[in-house]
């Protein structure tokens, strides 16, 4: 019996002690994205085929005036969201840019404990001339 309750015990703390632990965050190496830029509900109910379409654009913009999140749709890779500055005031500098072909620069952060999305901290931005 008391060989059941330290192992009880010890089971315990030790998710106690793993609970407690925050995300493990790992950046990785800069590099630059080419893809569109979507609001990540939107492109989730609406689909890859309409990312440009003025539907899905006005759906976008309609989002992030109400906290939406914004990402990049790339061209291979899939959906990343957009975190850092260019996440800052409702996505600013970045909402001119929602349904158009662009680069962007920076690096994928890597959270330990977010399998929902793939975040991508940008920071540097231009549109492709097509």
């Amino acid at each position: 019996m008391p060989a059941t309750l330290a192992a009880l015990v010890f089971s315990v703390v030790s998710v106690a002690a793993l609970s407690a632990q925050g995300p493990i965050t790992n950046r990785l190496p800069a590099t630059t994205m080419r893809g569109t830029i979507v609001e990540v509900t939107c492109f989730r109910q609406q689909g890859a085929a309409t990312v440009a379409s003025p539907e899905q654009i006005a759906c976008a913009k309609q989002r992030v005036a109400a906290d939406g999140r914004l990402g990049i749709l790339t061209e291979g890779d899939g959906l990343f969201q957009i975190t850092g500055a260019f996440a800052a005031g409702k996505y600013a500098k970045l909402a001119p840019f929602i349904g158009q072909r662009v680069d962007v620069t920076g690096s994928e952060v890597i959270i330990s404990n977010n399998y929902d999305y793939r975040n991508f901290e940008a920071e540097k931005i231009a549109r492709v001339k097509d």
